[in-house]
C-alpha cells in the first residue's frame, strides 16, 4: 500500500512537469473533440456539459482519464459524438434530434440568461470565440463560446456550431493543430445555415398555465455542425497560445504593470531608506561605543536618548513568549506557504521564459496541460512540509528558551513535527472538503469525486506527514555553534532585568500598527491582486500570464516585510525598551492579510454580481483562506527576520 501511494506521488510529480511534444496528424486521421463543462462569470458553480438535459449524449461514450490537477481545476473531459477527420471538410452534419422536457428547456433558459459559456477541447486547445482587434486586422481568442443569447424577453439556444480548425504544415508533410475556433448559431431547423443570414433562431419556449406553472410538453432540439480545416503557417505549434493572451487589453495591462512596478520600487526605496537611517544613526553608534552588557544606570543615562537601553535587555530578549506553541505553529505554516508560493511563482516564470507582458509562453507545459498548475502546487506543498517541520522544531527550541543544544525525545519530536508540517494541509483539506459538500449538493462539476478525496487524504497522511517528521528529526539534531548568541546568551527565564520601560505607542497598539505596517506591503501587491482576481473570479475565459511581474512583486513584498520587521523590532527594543518582540513582529507581518481580505470585500461589492448562496460562500471562504495564508507567510518572514536581527545585534556587543 505504501509503495502504491509513493508511486501515486511520483505520478503527480511527473504530471506536474509533463512536457508534451506536438501531436502531428495525417489527412483523414481521426481527431478527438472532448466535451468539458459550462461556466459563468456570475457564479462559481460550473456544470459538466454532458450532464445537461438538453444536449446530445450517447451512453456508450466514456469519461476521459484525467490527472489530479485537472480534476481540482474543475475539468470533466468526456468523449463526444462529433466526428472529425483531419483536413476533411464537412459542410453540414446532423448530430442528433434531442427530445427534452419542459424542465430541460427551463434549465437551458436559466443557464443562457446567466451567461454560461461552453468549454470544449481539441488537441489540448480550448474551443475559442474569435474577436477582431481594434485595428480590425489582428484577431484574438477567448476560451469558450456562449450557450445561447437573450433577445428581448426571450432566450435562444445555440444548436449549430461551425468548427474552424487551423493547422500548421511541417516540412515532412505532417501537420499540427494551432487553432480551434467555434462559431455557434441558433437555427430553427436541421438545415445548416452556412454563411447565410436568412434563417430563424431557435427560441426556448416555456408556456405556462393560468397559475404560471410550466405546461408539460416535450421540445425537439435539432443539433447540427460544420467542420472546416484551414492551413495557417503564420502560427506555429510553439506559439499557438499567443492568441489567447494577446488582445486589446493586454497593452493596457502591460502599462499598468510597469507603472505599478515603478510605484513598488518607490515604496521599497522608502522603507529601505528608513531602515538604513535607523541602522546608521542608532545601531551603529551603539555597537561602536564598545559598551559591554548589561549596562549600569549611569551608562544608560549617558547614551544618546534611549537607544542604549536595548543592550540591557539581553537577559530577557529571548524569554519565552505567550502561547509559544501557537506562534511556532503559525510561523511554520507560514514558512510552508512561503516555500510553496515562491516555488510555484518561480516555476511559472521559468515556464513562461521570464514573461514581462507578452503572451509568448505558449509552448510551456502549463498551457499544454492546464491542470499542471494545481499538480505543481500540490507537489510543492507536500515537499514544503519537510522545510516547515525542520525550521519549526529549531524555532520552538529558541522561542521556548530551552538550554543550549537541547534534544527532544522521539515522541515529542514526532508530535511537534506533525503539528508544524500538518496544520496547513489539514486546514486546507478541511475547508475544501467542507465546501465540497455544498458544491456536491448543487451537482456542480467542481465537486470532487470520492476517489480524488481519498487520494488527497492519502497524499497528506502518507507523504506529507512522513516528510514533515523527517524534517523534524533533522531539525532536532541541529546544534548552534558554541559562540552563537543563541548559546552564550542563555539564562534561566527571568521576568525582568533592571527597570524595563513599558511606554505605550502606536507600535504596541494592535490596530494602529496593523494599519500602519500593512499599508505599504498591500500597496506593492495591489495591482497584481487585481489582475489575478479578475482572471479567477470575473473573467474566467482569460488567462493571467504576467509571471515576471508577479515574481518581482513577491520579492519586493518579502523584502519590505522583512525591513518592516527590523524597524519595529528596533523601535520596540531601543525606543520603548520592550523585549516582547515575537508576537509584535508576527502581527506586523500578518497585517497585509487584513488588507487583502478587506480588499476582497470591496472587490465583491464593486465587481462581482453573485447572487446564489453557495457561490458567495465559496468566494469568501477561499479568499479568507488566501488572506490568512498570505498573512502567516509574511508573519513568518517577519518573525524569522527579527530573530536573525536580534541574534546579529546582540552577538556583536561585548558580554561581561
Amino acid at each position: 500500500m505504501l509503495l502504491h501511494v509513493w508511486f501515486l506521488y511520483l505520478t503527480v510529480m511527473v504530471s506536474a512537469f509533463d512536457f508534451f511534444s506536438p501531436k502531428r496528424y495525417r489527412k483523414g486521421e481521426k481527431v478527438e473533440l472532448l466535451l468539458n463543462k459550462i461556466e459563468s462569470d456570475h457564479t462559481q458553480l460550473p456544470f459538466r456539459y454532458n450532464d445537461l438535459p438538453f444536449v446530445c449524449y450517447d451512453r456508450s461514450k466514456k469519461a476521459k482519464s484525467m490527472l489530479l490537477g485537472e480534476i481540482l481545476r474543475g475539468d470533466r473531459f468526456w468523449e463526444s459524438l462529433y466526428e472529425l477527420e483531419f483536413k476533411v471538410d464537412k459542410p453540414c452534419l446532423h448530430l442528433c434530434q434531442m427530445r427534452t422536457t419542459q424542465n430541460g428547456a427551463a434549465r437551458a433558459d436559466y443557464l443562457i440568461r446567466n451567461g454560461y459559456v461552453v468549454h470544449w477541447n481539441l488537441d489540448g486547445l480550448p474551443g475559442a470565440t474569435t474577436f477582431t482587434g481594434a485595428n480590425h486586422v489582428s484577431r484574438y481568442y477567448a476560451a469558450g463560446f456562449p450557450l445561447g443569447f437573450v433577445k428581448g424577453d426571450k432566450s435562444y439556444l445555440y444548436n449549430h456550431v461551425t468548427l474552424v480548425i487551423r493547422y500548421h504544415t511541417e516540412k515532412d508533410g505532417m501537420s499540427s493543430i494551432v487553432g480551434f475556433e467555434v462559431y455557434p448559431k441558433s437555427v430553427i431547423n436541421e438545415v445548416c445555415p452556412g454563411t447565410s443570414k436568412n434563417y430563424k433562431n431557435f427560441p426556448i419556449e416555456l408556456p405556462r398555465d393560468k397559475n404560471k406553472k410550466l405546461i408539460e410538453q416535450h421540445t425537439l432540439i435539432p443539433y447540427t455542425y460544420s467542420v472546416y480545416w484551414r492551413e495557417d503557417n503564420s502560427v506555429s505549434y510553439q506559439n499557438r497560445w499567443d492568441l489567447y493572451y494577446d488582445n486589446d487589453s493586454s497593452i493596457t495591462s502591460n502599462h499598468i504593470h510597469w507603472l505599478s512596478l515603478v510605484n513598488s520600487l518607490v515604496l521599497f526605496c522608502l522603507v529601505s531608506l528608513v531602515v538604513a537611517i535607523t541602522m546608521f544613526r542608532l545601531l551603529k553608534t551603539d555597537l561602536q561605543s564598545g559598551t559591554s552588557i548589561p549596562l549600569t544606570r549611569s551608562e544608560i543615562d549617558g547614551t544618546n536618548g534611549n537607544s542604549g537601553l536595548w543592550k540591557n535587555l539581553v537577559n530577557v530578549v529571548m524569554n519565552k513568549p505567550p502561547r509559544t506553541l501557537l506562534l511556532c505553529t503559525l510561523v511554520s505554516s507560514g514558512i510552508q506557504c512561503l516555500v510553496a508560493l515562491v516555488g510555484v511563482v518561480v516555476i511559472l516564470v521559468l515556464n513562461s521564459k521570464l514573461n514581462f507582458g507578452s503572451g509568448t509562453s505558449s509552448s510551456a507545459f502549463f498551457n499544454l496541460h492546464q491542470g499542471a498548475f494545481f499538480s505543481c502546487s500540490i507537489v510543492l506543498l507536500l515537499a514544503s512540509g519537510f522545510v516547515s517541520a525542520y525550521l519549526g522544531v529549531i524555532l520552538f527550541k529558541i522561542m521556548s528558551n530551552e538550554p543550549p543544544r537541547t534534544k527532544y525525545d522521539t515522541r515529542r519530536t514526532f508530535i511537534l513535527s506533525s503539528l508544524f508540517a500538518g496544520t496547513l494541509p489539514f486546514t486546507l483539506l478541511s475547508v475544501v472538503l467542507t465546501l465540497n459538500l455544498f458544491v456536491w449538493a448543487k451537482e456542480s462539476s467542481n465537486a470532487l469525486p470520492f476517489g480524488t478525496i481519498v487520494v488527497l487524504i492519502l497524499l497528506f497522511g502518507i507523504i506529507e506527514l512522513p516528510l514533515g517528521i523527517l524534517g523534524g528529526l533533522l531539525g532536532n539534531k541541529f546544534e548552534f555553534p558554541l559562540n552563537s548568541f543563541m548559546v552564550t546568551s542563555y539564562v534561566p527565564e527571568s521576568k525582568s532585568v533592571g527597570k524595563i520601560a513599558s511606554r505605550r505607542s502606536f507600535v504596541m497598539n494592535p490596530i494602529i500598527s496593523t494599519l500602519a505596517f500593512g499599508l505599504i506591503p498591500f500597496g506593492i501587491a495591489y495591482v497584481d491582486l487585481l489582475f489575478i482576481f479578475n482572471s479567477i473570479w470575473l473573467e474566467k475565459t482569460t488567462f493571467y500570464y504576467m509571471y515576471g511581474f508577479l515574481l518581482l512583486t513577491v520579492m519586493l513584498l518579502l523584502v519590505v516585510v522583512a525591513e518592516s520587521a527590523i524597524v519595529v523590532t528596533y523601535l520596540s527594543l531601543a525606543v520603548y525598551n520592550n523585549p516582547n518582540w515575537q508576537w509584535l513582529c508576527f502581527r506586523v507581518g500578518f497585517s497585509i492579510g487584513w488588507y487583502v481580505y478587506a480588499y476582497t470585500i470591496y472587490y465583491f461589492v464593486s465587481y462581482l454580481h453573485m447572487t446564489d448562496f453557495v457561490s458567495v460562500l465559496i468566494y469568501f471562504s477561499y479568499m479568507a483562506l488566501f488572506s490568512v495564508a498570505l498573512g502567516v507567510a509574511c508573519g513568518a518572514i517577519s518573525v524569522v527576520t527579527s530573530a536573525v536581527f536580534i541574534r546579529s545585534i546582540y552577538g556583536m556587543v561585548k558580554s561581561d
